[in-house]
């Protein structure tokens, strides 16, 4: 299993990581040599930005330790030369860094161990363990935030004039997506759609931190249960109910089954009895298709008005979808 850390860096730091080494090697100071050296690949590395309280990029390390002493950071004295090789995982822009101060009562992290008025003793040091469930929280805000990003900047696909399932599955496979089977590129879409709504969106998401089932997909609110998703367009409808029943029992408000046209004879026979079908829904392709396609025009207008933030303008432009 990976494990989870914060590093605390500062914001001059943070931009040579961006612009010169693009989160390729992270460095700590020789007395945190052990620390680097439990280093895994697959391990992942939250940076908090000190000075302005944020969250800037995740990392993944690739390598074990080695030592370095090429000069990389501005500290005059230290050269940070324990060190390991990374990947980057998400890097986000200065206007979307994610203010610490926003998530102080819901990060474990913080206020398990110090006061609202204190929590910027839980960055003091260079390096510190992380909690898995505070990372997932992060990363899934993060990419809320880069999902927000692509949906302004993503060019409208043209529509093909789609009759029937197969041309919507072709229209799937052709999306600039990703993923690369159809399943997983439905449990792509489903994660995009999650997000604009404001949820934190997972794939293979574990029902609960204890569970050995996984959903293809879960959206949460913060970090709380809400809509479970399994996408069976060619396995086991049985293990699928199986899994949102599960899920039902701990607290998703809403579940969902993503299945081919031909496939809900068998589902309403299986849940004829269950009492299962009162609570769920059965999605078609073409379903999800339509809505992540119209989709992208609605929440770019509704970025709009949920937007509140001070601008000094002259002059109103009009609001309209491909702004």
């Amino acid at each position: 299993m990976p494990k989870y850390y914060v590093i605390t860096t500062s914001p001059d730091n943070f931009e040579i990581d961006r612009k010169m080494s693009g989160f390729t090697v992270q460095g700590l100071k020789d007395k945190h040599k052990k620390t680097v050296q439990r280093w895994n690949p697959g391990d992942r590395i939250i940076y908090y930005i000190n000075k302005i309280g944020k969250f800037g990029a995740i990392a993944e390390i690739i390598s074990g330790y080695y030592k370095d002493k090429t000069k990389i950071w501005t500290e005059n004295d230290e050269l940070w030369a324990s060190r390991a090789k990374s990947k980057p995982v998400i890097i986000l822009e200065k206007d979307e860094f994610l203010d610490v101060r926003k998530y102080i009562d819901k990060l474990t992290f913080i206020k398990n161990r110090f006061s609202p008025d204190n929590w910027g003793l839980a960055f003091q040091g260079s390096v510190r363990e992380f909690p898995e469930e505070d990372y997932q929280f992060i990363e899934s805000e993060m990419r809320k935030i880069i999902s927000r990003r692509e949906l302004k900047n993503k060019k409208k696909i043209i529509k093909k004039k789609l009759k029937n399932e197969e041309d919507f599955e072709e229209a799937i496979k052709e999306l600039p997506l990703d993923s690369k089977s159809l399943h997983d590129r439905i449990g792509e879409m489903l994660t995009t759609i999650g997000s604009w709504m404001g949820y934190n969106t997972y794939s293979r998401h574990k029902i609960t931190p204890e569970h050995n089932q996984e959903l293809d997909v879960a959206w949460l609110k913060e970090k709380n249960p809400a809509v479970a998703i399994e996408v069976q367009i060619g396995g086991s409808i049985p293990s699928a109910i199986a899994n949102l029943t599960q899920a039902k029992k701990f607290n998703y408000r809403k579940v969902i089954i993503v299945i081919k046209e031909n496939q809900l004879k068998e589902l309403n026979d299986r849940i004829k009895f269950d009492e299962i079908r009162y609570w769920l829904d059965a999605w078609s392709i073409k379903s999800v298709y339509e809505i992540y396609q119209s989709g992208e025009s609605f929440f770019i207008l509704y970025e709009k008005i949920e937007e509140s933030r001070f601008r000094d303008r002259k002059s109103l432009d009009l609001i309209w979808e491909k702004q």
